[in-house]
């Protein structure tokens, strides 16, 4: 990752999503958007949506986690000798 980015694409995801929201936007919308644009408006969603995203999948994994270290800190107990 990036210093001061939450989230980076690798090139060639990069590619397939801003072919997606071109795609998208002549859809919905009838606009076609170059590559600039669109590259724009990805680091715009990025930046604004992707903190929320990424907020929400900690919060999620927190309980998962939780039962799993819990799980490993109960085997480690296991081992103490009397």
């Amino acid at each position: 990752m990036n210093k001061g980015k939450l989230l980076t694409l690798s090139a060639e995801t990069e590619e397939l999503v801003l072919d997606k929201l071109r795609d998208y936007m002549t859809a919905e919308f009838d606009i076609d958007i170059g590559n600039l644009p669109a590259k724009f408006l990805l680091d715009f969603i990025i930046e604004t949506v992707g903190p929320h995203f990424y907020n929400q999948v900690v919060d999620d994994m927190e309980p998962w986690l939780y039962e799993k270290f819990t799980g490993m800190l109960e085997d480690i107990h296991r081992f103490k000798k009397d």
